[in-house]
């Protein structure tokens, strides 16, 4: 919705708006009439500090986008501009009401971790982490992963690109159990990972006579709070069996916690190759993704890493290469790849990154 720089402007604005007042929070309510909006961001900071307030102002703005008619950053420029004088945010006012983001979609890249690693044409979890991240419908993600599947480590290194591509605070937090240490996992051992990705955060819950996976999970969820950003918990597999009870059940409870109240605003819980059911949890709250065999990447899954390389070569001053050209490179590769198994995706992985490597 806004560009860097005109985020740093238009925060820049509303700091000195704020400070200009006695009671900076009540000018909140001002900017955005509707209960539901001027809450989101009076509940989630109680400070009068206007720093903090304009980045928490500024935060919400983008992580609602057009959700709301009109949409809450319509609504500042609008307050900017009227109220407070401000006309060269007007284009932007424009803009906005247009419903257009000068920014390109973080969705869409091809190329992963600084343009270093391709990532396949995966439409159906692009869409997915889309709503995931963009709407209030659904909080949970589950990636479902069968025999000769790819794409969870894919499926990781496209969330490390969104947290930090994204103009909205987008913060990961991620826990891995390796294939095979299942039965050795210990909650310590998600605290131990989870926790030590926080900037600010409390010492681990205690052990006491009350259910631990219970205070675990809202530990966690409480660290999030004390933290700013909107956050996205990817546990990756945590489905293996056989999983020691508590860790099960921490999972669980996370997912009970996640769908609701304030947490709904600002956490997302994605369960890569989780198996196990999730009781209590309103099936309506998860979307699910079932990974596909590796046999089945074929020339049009490689065709957009393909098409934004030879962009690339362009931008440098070097010759480009035609259409039909860039299919019939797509397919020797995919004709050089193994059939199947996860060599299939190496082979397939290692010879795009040799083609960016190229002069």
């Amino acid at each position: 919705m806004l560009t860097r720089t005109e985020r740093a402007e238009i925060e820049t604005a509303l700091v000195s708006a704020l400070a200009s007042r006695a009671q900076p929070r009540l000018i909140i309510p001002v900017i955005f009439p509707v209960r539901a909006d001027h809450e989101a961001i009076l509940v989630r900071t109680g400070s009068p500090d206007p720093l903090e307030l304009a980045a928490c102002t500024l935060d919400e703005c983008l992580r609602s986008r057009w959700k709301r008619d009109p949409s809450m950053l319509e609504s500042l420029l609008d307050y900017l501009v009227t109220r407070e004088g401000i006309g060269q945010f007007d284009p932007i006012l424009i803009r906005v009401r247009q419903r257009i983001d000068p920014n390109p979609s973080i969705y869409d890249s091809s190329w992963l971790l600084s343009d270093s690693r391709p990532f396949f044409d995966r439409h159906e979890l692009r869409g997915h982490v889309r709503l995931l991240l963009e709407e209030d419908g659904w909080p949970i993600l589950r990636v479902q992963a069968g025999e000769e599947s790819f794409g969870r480590s894919y499926t990781s290194r496209f969330f490390q690109h969104l947290e930090r591509r994204s103009s909205v605070g987008l913060r990961v937090l991620t826990a891995t159990i390796s294939r095979g240490s299942a039965p050795t996992y210990q909650v310590e051992d998600l605290l131990d990972e989870l926790g030590s990705q926080f900037s600010h955060g409390e010492p681990w819950p205690e052990r006491t006579g009350s259910h631990y996976p219970t205070q675990v999970a809202r530990w966690l969820l409480r660290q999030m709070n004390r933290n700013d950003g909107f956050w996205l918990v990817v546990l990756d597999g945590f489905g293996q069996r056989p999983i020691k009870e508590e860790v099960q059940l921490t999972v669980e409870d996370l997912a009970l916690r996640v769908p609701d109240g304030q947490h709904r605003q600002r956490v997302r819980l994605v369960l890569l190759d989780y198996h196990h059911p999730l009781p209590n949890v309103d099936p309506a709250d998860i979307l699910e993704e079932t990974l596909q065999p590796s046999a089945s990447i074929c020339q049009a899954d490689l065709l957009p890493c393909l098409t934004a390389w030879d962009a690339l070569r362009r931008a440098r001053g070097l010759k480009g290469t035609a259409p039909d050209g860039l299919t019939l490179l797509a397919s020797d590769i995919i004709g050089q790849a193994p059939g199947t198994g996860k060599a299939r995706l190496k082979t397939l992985n290692a010879e795009l990154i040799n083609l960016l490597r190229m002069p």
